[in-house]
């Protein structure tokens, strides 16, 4: 029980920094969401928030990493498309109310720490994806590029999707780099 309360705050973090960004993740409010104690956030985490927001962007990395793998690609642009597909089921399945957690541990952080495990979270999705490009016959370095612009276009384009309230932009991204 008790690892299941501490992955349940993971995620209500993981999630409220999504919708909220870093400054909106609090630990009264993944307290609320979860409907844990309130010693339960020293208890599963000794360093508190910080440690709470660094094991986020890890379940953020990873939840990532299982929806790029899970792509059925056999193209280049089924790459695209499948990965543009993932944010839209986020925006979409969140009524435009969450996006990436990264971005939001990005625009909100100042400690240095998790800014470089927010980094390095951006940067493996860019390898997962151009792994895959490579999959397809796309050559490595070219494959490294375009994997790179397709984060790049796609972080753009789920923040304006959100401020719009529409997947619009996100379709834009996969025609354009499909």
């Amino acid at each position: 029980m008790s690892q299941g309360v501490r992955e349940a705050m993971i995620k209500a973090a993981w999630l409220l920094i999504a919708e909220r960004g870093l400054e909106g993740m609090s630990t009264r409010e993944v307290l609320a969401r979860t409907g844990a104690p309130r010693g339960s956030v020293y208890h599963h985490f000794p360093r508190g928030r910080a440690e709470l927001i660094e094991l986020a962007v890890d379940h953020s990395l990873q939840w990532m990493q299982d929806q790029i793998d899970a792509i059925d690609a056999r193209t280049p642009q089924d790459v695209v498309s499948g990965y543009i597909d993932i944010w839209r089921r986020v925006v979409e399945g969140t009524d435009f109310r969450a996006g990436c957690t990264m971005a939001g541990v990005t625009t909100g952080g100042h400690d240095p720490a998790i800014l470089d495990r927010a980094e390095a979270a951006f940067n493996a999705t860019g390898e997962a994806l151009a792994a895959r490009l490579e999959q397809v016959g796309v050559a490595p370095a070219e494959a490294a590029q375009r994997a790179t612009l397709l984060v790049i276009a796609a972080e753009g384009a789920v923040i304006l999707a959100r401020a719009r309230r529409s997947s619009e932009p996100l379709a834009l991204v996969a025609a354009q780099l499909g």
